[in-house]
């Protein structure tokens, strides 16, 4: 149990039965069910009790010393916390240390999958930053690459078929290495967002508008169901279509090399406090091995540079939302579930 550090003045006017009171204040808050916190008036942590403990160790933070040091999301909700006079900590506690205040996480009123998407965000970040430096690196000989491919298959004559041909499959992998680097580096800068109430219904129609082509010429049948009426979330519209438009990319490559039913299913839903936007397709589904590491960076179960999925949630989280798989569903294939905070109407 950390414990709070001690004034000298304070300490030298300290008795016997004041330590003692001070103990067991520290114990009843130790033992309280709620995650508490004790700050300095620096903002420096003192004391972290053991239900809060559990809860910074999920989040990738077992033993803070600052406010700093907490995910950014929780930092402003205990910097607001430590400002209301009902949560001051025991008066016996208050007199050892100057500015003490007592900070509840707000841990109840925050969604699980939430509260892990924070950490991640942040290890998605520090991803992103190496990744913009190896396509840096990797943008300028591949250019050249592709210009000295292009300049010998502007002279057909001079090249054989076969050298045509294997130039040809050059050409397409630098393309594709092109690709993959505008991902890393969009990875690393993908813009702020900008977070609005937007009508999730509109942004999936508006999707499913933009893919009807693509997916018309692959045989793939593209559906909405969306609930009835305006469904609002708090989210960025661009930012939101980007992801939906993965999302279908991704159901599309997975539907590919599949000799069964070619179908794809866009559906909305809104409940009291989240809007979930759901992309279902009737592909082969996800292996169970796979599941867990389906986001991570450069994973690809479809054949595709295993960056769409990762970019994907990494937009999700920064609008304080997330996204989940179900490896099987009704359809036969793979569901993944994006879920956003519910916007609340004036």
């Amino acid at each position: 149990m950390k414990q709070p550090s001690k004034d000298p003045a304070a300490v030298a006017h300290e008795g016997p039965s004041e330590k003692c009171q001070c103990a067991r204040a520290l114990e009843a808050l130790e033992q309280s069910p709620g995650a508490l916190l004790l700050l300095g008036e620096e903002g420096e942590i003192l004391f972290v009790n053991e239900a809060a403990r559990e809860v910074l160790s999920s989040l990738g933070v077992p033993a803070p010393t600052r406010v700093d040091d907490l995910p950014p999301q929780l930092q402003a909700a205990v910097r607001a916390s430590a400002q209301e006079v009902g949560k001051r900590p025991p008066e016996k506690l208050r007199q050892l240390v100057k500015g003490l205040w007592g900070v509840q996480l707000p841990v109840r009123e925050l969604d699980p999958d939430w509260l892990r998407g924070m950490v991640e965000a942040e290890q998605m970040a520090a991803v992103g930053q190496m990744a913009a430096t190896v396509a840096q690196e990797i943008g300028g000989p591949n250019t050249s690459i592709q210009v000295a491919v292009d300049r010998l298959l502007a002279c057909p004559l001079a090249l054989g078929e076969q050298e045509q041909t294997v130039l040809r499959q050059v050409l397409t992998q630098t393309e594709r290495i092109t690709r993959l680097t505008r991902q890393l580096i969009a990875l690393a800068d993908p813009g702020r967002p900008q977070l609005v109430s937007v009508d999730v219904n509109e942004i999936a129609a508006s999707a499913c508008e933009l893919m009807e082509g693509s997916f018309s010429s692959r045989g793939i049948t593209i559906e909405a169901e969306l609930e009835q009426g305006p469904v609002r979330a708090i989210a960025d519209r661009n930012h939101l279509l980007q992801a939906l438009v993965n999302l279908l990319l991704n159901a599309r490559n997975a539907l590919q090399a599949w000799t069964g039913e070619l179908r794809v299913r866009v559906r909305t839903e809104g409940n009291a406090d989240r809007v979930n936007l759901h992309v279902e397709d009737s592909g082969p589904g996800i292996p169970p091995e796979d599941v867990s590491r389906i986001f991570l960076p450069f994973v690809s179960t479809t054949g595709g540079t295993g960056m769409g999925l990762f970019l994907t949630r990494q937009i999700l989280v920064e609008q304080r939302g997330g996204i989940k798989v179900q490896p099987r569903n009704g359809l036969g294939g793979a569901t993944f579930t994006v879920y956003l905070e519910k916007a609340i109407d004036d």
